[in-house]
């Protein structure tokens, strides 16, 4: 029987003008409240842009945030990612010399943007981070980070992380959250590592977990879950990898399908 639901959310739960059903998602969670259901949201956004996004439940609910780096139950926090300063410095350097590469660095109390990248881009990145400041350089951050966020040409997206993952191997591991975005982790932390935090404190076990991607990140949790749905947008890679494929993020797949689940 399943006793909790992870769902990515950029291409899963949301729509692509970031839209949910808030009043089905209402009543969803006056279900899982009565009957002692979890529900996990499993992304590689930003814990504070993930937050505000599900007020007034964010408080009730799980959080694996930045594909793994941050895991939190009801505001608690119970992992967090590091990476070596001298490796921050490292990646930087490697990642300014790609061409067309704009960047956002990740910590636990914010996340940063080159003051150099230009205003187009700081616009587009404040749509997936709340907290976010300009740097001038490295050395202005004061923080635990615990990810890059890389947007590459798409073309190059697989090329370039295959290129990292070699230069970098066990220090961060890439993972394609789409064309062009690559997303450098700590390895081993990805979202199957919160899941699996998360169901121990929850005292779960993988079987009773359900989850929803439709990206290249979320095959770990894939993995993991005892069923897995992959959307109708998803990678063909995804769709192979779930136990059942649904309808798309514009159509509200998650939602309806879990109004299928247990409103009916």
């Amino acid at each position: 029987m399943i006793k909790a639901v992870a769902t990515d959310i950029d291409g899963t739960f949301l729509t692509f003008d970031r839209r949910y059903d808030h009043q089905l998602f209402a009543r969803l969670m006056d279900y899982f409240k009565q009957h002692n259901l979890r529900f996990i949201v499993a992304s590689g956004d930003q814990y504070y842009f993930l937050h505000d996004l599900f007020e007034p439940y964010s408080s009730q609910l799980g959080f694996v945030a930045e594909n793994g780096a941050l895991t939190v139950d009801r505001d608690q926090v119970m992992h967090c990612a590091k990476l070596q300063e001298a490796d921050v410095a490292a990646i930087q350097h490697y990642v300014d010399q790609l061409p067309n590469c704009q960047y956002v660095i990740c910590g636990r109390k914010q996340a940063y943007v080159p003051a150099r990248f230009s205003r187009e881009y700081w616009n587009i990145v404040h749509q997936f981070y709340t907290k976010l400041a300009r740097i001038n350089d490295i050395s202005d951050i004061h923080d635990t980070i615990f990810k890059f966020a890389l947007g590459v040409p798409a073309e190059q997206t697989k090329a370039i992380a295959k290129a990292i993952d070699q230069r970098f191997k066990g220090v961060v591991r890439s993972t394609v959250s789409g064309n062009g975005a690559i997303d450098l982790i700590v390895p081993g932390m990805d979202k199957s590592y919160g899941l699996k935090i998360l169901l121990q404190k929850y005292g779960l076990q993988p079987a009773q977990l359900a989850v929803f991607g439709d990206g290249e990140n979320d095959l770990e949790m894939f993995k993991l879950a005892g069923t897995s749905y992959a959307m109708g947008n998803a990678a063909d890679v995804v769709k192979k990898a779930a136990t059942h494929v649904i309808g798309t993020n514009e159509e509200q797949g998650v939602l309806h399908q879990l109004a299928k689940m247990f409103l009916h």
